[in-house]
């Protein structure tokens, strides 16, 4: 791995003890669709820490800071979240995982949003449950530095959700005043908070080119730096995992077949055709009855029961609900991002972070210096740096989740193959 950058590890403390000696590997997490960045750190023990420092998880502080060939430090503070079973590396060593997450995401499940808004846009609401969700902690960097501004206002009655579970529905209701997809996410990194669309993101230019070489084509061309080492692509579509990320709709849909027409609330969204694509001249109410009665069949999102929140809504404000070929076009840009996912290893650089685009050139084969159909822009949805021993050397290097940008999907240009 000799072309694997090299780390420095500046700071890892735990519990206010110094442990970078017994360091064998820090994986540093973040990633568009985690609201909290996490770490795992690998400690070999021969000197009896773990016994010493008496580690029960949810209250030691850690603090670490790292570096590598590009970029500046990345610096956070966690809180211990879980200690692994420890293994008898070898005598007198143990090698134990400790895992760490912010302060808030430890307490997140002993908070509840109770508050009743009126009249309110969810970005606005977001930035009072991150508030609550962060207040009291020790996260060095914890605003709000990102908050994408939404379209339209809402009533909200607290039904005591979690800040994080709040925040969540936000991202899935919000509509954005750029796109009508509006994919809202809600995520943690080294520089804070932020809750912003897919749609914006991919809307930005390419950041970096990364390029695989074979051996017998060479390295030429492209940045030393940005060379892929190795990479390989997901190859099983994950329809949970998508419907997590934002395949899915937190609405329900009221249908009567007899006129084919589709309503948000029980008594009707609007007077007319409305802008769905389906056929009838005037929207059913829920008192308009039909030759096969009333209306009492419907469609529901998965995972969403019927309950008070959805009745409470104020039915004046329907007008502002996403209308049903909304709901189909997020649906649609979840899904087309999942359809190809490439994972990369780069060497080490700190400027990686979830939320940019890169592009990736890949050549067809070993033979040719044409560029895999696969080569294009791509999104990082998330990112490991990861930085181990290696003998007396401290190596560092990143792992990218990289998904397809569809709206940009381009195999124009081959800086890192020759032609």
């Amino acid at each position: 791995m000799s072309n694997v950058g090299t780390g420095n590890l500046t700071q890892c403390t735990i519990a206010g003890q110094d442990v970078r000696s017994l360091v064998n590997m820090l994986d540093y997490f973040e990633s568009i669709y985690s609201p909290a960045a996490s770490c795992n750190i690998t400690l070999n023990d021969a000197s009896g820490f773990h016994n010493k420092a008496q580690l029960k998880g949810g209250t030691e502080e850690v603090s670490i800071a790292f570096g590598g060939r590009e970029g500046g430090s990345i610096r956070m503070n966690f809180k211990v979240g879980k200690i692994g079973d420890r293994m008898r590396a070898k005598e007198n060593q143990d090698m134990y995982i400790i895992t760490c997450v912010p302060q808030e995401f430890i307490e997140n499940n002993q908070k509840e949003i109770v508050k009743a808004y009126k009249d309110k846009k969810l970005s606005d609401m977001t930035k009072d449950w991150h508030e609550e969700y962060t207040k009291e902690s020790n996260t060095l960097k914890k605003d709000l530095v990102t908050n994408e501004e939404s379209e339209d206002k809402q009533n909200y009655f607290g039904t005591g959700r979690s800040p994080t579970t709040a925040i969540r529905w936000a991202a899935k209701e919000a509509k954005s005043k750029d796109a009508k997809a509006s994919n809202y996410v809600y995520y943690q990194d080294r520089d804070g908070y932020h809750f912003r669309t897919i749609d914006k993101m991919l809307s930005e230019g390419v950041k970096y080119t990364l390029s695989y070489s074979h051996q017998n084509i060479g390295a030429q061309g492209g940045e030393a730096a940005r060379k892929i080492i190795a990479y390989d692509q997901k190859s099983d579509f994950d329809s949970m995992d998508s419907s997590y990320n934002g395949a899915d709709s937190d609405h329900w849909y009221y249908f009567d077949p007899s006129v084919g027409k589709v309503d948000a609330v029980k008594e009707g969204k609007r007077d007319g055709a409305g802008d769905t694509t389906h056929t009838g001249s005037a929207q059913l109410t829920s008192k308009q009855k039909s030759a096969r009665g009333e209306r009492f069949n419907f469609i529901v999102a998965p995972g969403q029961g019927q309950s008070k929140f959805r009745d409470s809504r104020d039915k004046k404000i329907s007008e502002n609900k996403r209308s049903l070929p909304e709901h189909g076009a997020k649906s649609s840009a979840a899904i087309q991002l999942d359809n190809l996912i490439i994972n990369v290893r780069v060497p080490g650089d700190t400027n990686y972070k979830p939320g940019i685009k890169v592009r990736l050139d890949i050549p067809a084969n070993q033979e040719s210096s044409e560029l895999d159909p696969r080569s294009g822009t791509f999104l990082v949805t998330s990112v490991r740096h990861i930085t181990y021993r290696d003998e007396n050397d401290l190596k560092y290097e990143c792992l990218l989740e990289c998904k397809s940008d569809s709206q940009n999907k381009s195999s124009s240009g081959n800086s890192g193959v020759t032609k």
